[in-house]
């Protein structure tokens, strides 16, 4: 007897290696792969401007890590004594104005190199939700605490979604003709949209995923169904109960390692695993 429903082995043609630098945006799987993919000592560019979740916003700071000038003075403001950014996470704030906009032309500088030579990026959609800053007619990646009076709450169409990404590819390509582009789309549940609202979403991010890939540079990572059809329970969810739970997370990273890393870089892997546990490791008194 069968209990679950398990996805076919995942096959692409290339594995990731040791040596192929890697760049991560978007919603949690972003954050979950690049911590693992960090631990494990790999070459990653992991969320350098925090976690981001709808499309737009995404391909806002990709826009700014190859054309920099992009981020203007809209995309600044000022807001409970301290300057906040309208294309990061809010970790980016700060009270000085110079110092806000130092660390933020570091992160576009060292992000625009790295682009440049990665082999792989993951793009991970959490929601086709998004909020307009009224004032300046402007989608936001984060709305700081702002009044939410101040913002307009959209859902992005199937079509505006693939055109933005089209054209994104094609010019990210162009600068790094080796990339290779993984879109996949977080299992993490928006029920504070509603939960109708929350599978229109989706469907909604997985559609125009549908329409972007093509299979030779640009690619699907089942996350979102790993999640929702293999494992398909409650205990592998968050105290929440929308938020991915630490098993779910170990298994989707056996899973990406499966799928992508070769018989060398698994033994490789496993290696720096176990100096990984002998650095960590605490005596006991």
């Amino acid at each position: 007897m069968k209990f679950r429903t398990e996805l076919p082995s995942l096959k692409y043609p290339f594995q990731i290696s040791y040596q192929d630098p890697i760049l991560l945006l978007g919603s949690c799987f972003s954050d979950h792969i690049g911590a693992f993919l960090t631990k494990n000592r790999f070459f990653v560019h992991s969320n350098p401007f925090g976690t981001l979740f709808n499309p737009v916003s995404i391909a806002n700071v990709l826009k700014m890590t190859m054309k920099p000038e992009l981020f203007s003075e809209e995309y600044r403001y000022f807001f409970d004594n301290r300057w906040v950014s309208f294309a990061h996470h809010g970790s980016f704030a700060h009270p000085d104005e110079n110092q806000f906009i130092a660390q933020i032309n570091q992160q576009w500088n060292d992000t625009q190199a790295f682009l440049e030579q990665a082999r792989f990026l993951f793009i991970t959609f959490g929601t086709a939700y998004c909020y307009r800053f009224l004032q300046r007619d402007l989608i936001v990646a984060n709305c700081h605490k702002i009044p939410n009076t101040q913002f307009e709450k959209n859902r992005l169409k199937i079509d505006e979604i693939v055109q933005i990404y089209k054209d994104l590819v094609q010019k990210m390509q162009q600068i790094n003709p080796a990339l290779k582009v993984f879109f996949t789309v977080s299992p993490v549940r928006h029920l504070g949209d509603g939960f109708h609202e929350n599978q229109l979403s989706k469907s909604i991010l997985h559609l125009a995923i549908e329409q972007l890939t093509d299979n030779e540079t640009v690619f699907y990572f089942p996350a979102y169904e790993i999640l929702m059809d293999d494992l398909r329970d409650y205990r592998f969810y968050a105290d929440d109960l929308c938020h991915v739970g630490e098993n779910a997370v170990r298994y989707i990273e056996e899973i990406f390692a499966d799928t992508f890393f070769s018989q060398a870089t698994k033994e490789q892997q496993k290696e720096i695993e176990q100096e990984n546990k002998f650095l960590n490791h605490r005596k006991l008194k």
